[in-house]
């Protein structure tokens, strides 16, 4: 089990490294993989587009009565993050992984690897949250996004501010202009699918709880950056940074913690104080 862990942290890291939008169609593993009891649902966007999904059920022992729906970054799909949805769910959150249109086993959607995101990815989310919050009346509802998801998250949080509780990100996207610049200086030119201050007027919107995860070796999506964040959002915006790479933190056995281990403690406690 371990080899295999650390192999899926290997080629997740080295998708993370591409610098591109990078959607794979092929499964890496399904929750069965792991023996974990889920549920496959297919949504369907306002525009159109069917979205496969995955929703792990939460350890019963251990459920919070809290839901947790993933925003992954740029590259893979959401088979990629099974070890990490599994160790949630079994921490006793309601995990959602879904696909964007494009990834996995979603509709076909054209993509250009050198877009930082789509605004289409927006609207997948929306379905995804206004499903979750239908399914699971009555239980703490929120995102939890890595990098493009973090772009995915704020665009969309305008139009789903009503149905969401909290937000947990990493590799937190703060300055799409900034992100493209700091890429240019890695001679990797990107394209914004928007003008910039689109995203800005989104993200200061944000008024739930959030808390941000920041790694310390991250040059893109940097500790300051979410420090900048925090002083225009105030009180409800927490950073928590860790030594590492970026979206290394779950990965990191912090404290000799175990796979996932810090992470999962940084997140119990603040859930438990929403």
């Amino acid at each position: 089990m371990k080899s295999k862990i650390f192999l899926f942290i290997f080629c997740l890291g080295l998708l993370n490294q591409s610098f591109a939008i990078k959607p794979d169609r092929e499964y890496f593993m399904t929750p069965d993989s792991i023996n974990w009891n889920y549920e496959q649902l297919k949504i369907t966007t306002e525009d159109g587009y069917e979205l496969n999904s995955w929703i792990y059920e939460a350890k019963p022992e251990n459920n919070k009565d809290t839901v947790l729906v993933l925003a992954y970054p740029d590259a893979g799909n959401m088979s990629y993050f099974v070890y990490y949805a599994g160790t949630l769910a079994n921490a006793g959150y309601t995990v959602i992984t879904f696909d964007y249109r494009g990834f996995g086993k979603s509709d076909d959607f054209e993509i250009q690897p050198d877009y930082l995101y789509y605004t289409e990815f927006s609207k997948d989310l929306e379905a995804v949250i206004n499903t979750a919050r239908l399914k699971f009346k009555g239980k703490k509802l929120g995102i939890w996004a890595m990098s493009m998801g973090t772009t995915i998250t704020s665009r969309a949080y305008p139009n789903i501010k009503d149905k969401v509780d909290f937000i947990i990100g990493e590799g937190y996207v703060t300055d799409t202009m900034a992100i493209i610049d700091r890429y240019k200086a890695k001679e990797k030119l990107l394209v914004l699918p928007e003008e910039s201050f689109e995203y800005r007027k989104a993200i200061v919107s944000i008024d739930v709880p959030l808390l941000i995860f920041t790694a310390s070796k991250d040059s893109i999506t940097t500790h300051q950056d979410a420090l900048d964040l925090q002083e225009v959002l105030g009180g409800h915006c927490k950073v928590i940074p860790y030594p590492g790479e970026h979206l290394s933190g779950f990965s990191h056995e912090l404290d000799n913690k175990g796979f996932g281990g810090w992470y999962v403690e940084q997140i119990n406690s603040f859930v438990a104080g929403i």
